[in-house]
């Protein structure tokens, strides 16, 4: 996948493992662990059967297999247990007290990662600055400042 030139952002966009659905995922190059994000993921829809199936592949072929995934429970329209990807079932869990803009993924034998969920209605250079400022290993921000420092205004999203 090769960055959006035309956005401009004090991180340095991911040169390492990304996948690419329209520019809507960008992953951490080195997936440490070492910021509190391991990237960021801007769906088109608040509906997971619509939404999970894509991600999920792009993950997995990067990453290896995702077995689950984890979501606030009031950030979608619908909460199923799980989603059909590839022939297969892959367990969705929904938790209140979990951020609104966050997804958990679990890898199978590689641990989790914790993906910035930019709101669908974001404008397109907010939600390219807000992915990328979110795959900085080095940026420590947490979900509410990358959103607000890429000018997305996660106050306005009703369902947060």
């Amino acid at each position: 996948m090769t960055p959006a030139s035309s956005h401009t952002t004090t991180a340095a966009p991911p040169t390492g493992p990304t996948a690419s659905s329209g520019l809507r995922l960008h992953l951490s190059p080195t997936l440490t662990g070492a910021g509190i994000l391991d990237g960021g993921w801007w769906p088109r829809s608040r509906d997971p059967d619509a939404e999970l199936p894509t991600l999920i592949t792009d993950l997995e072929s990067t990453l290896g297999t995702i077995t689950r995934v984890a979501l606030n429970l009031d950030a979608w329209d619908r909460a199923p247990r799980r989603v059909a990807v590839d022939g297969r079932r892959v367990r969705v869990g929904w938790f209140r007290m979990m951020d609104a803009h966050v997804i958990g993924v679990t890898r199978a034998f590689q641990g989790r990662l914790a993906l910035l969920v930019v709101p669908p209605e974001a404008a397109g250079p907010a939600a390219q600055r807000a992915m990328a400022m979110a795959a900085d290993a080095t940026n420590g921000a947490g979900p509410a400042d990358i959103l607000a420092a890429a000018g997305i205004d996660a106050e306005d999203d009703a369902r947060t």
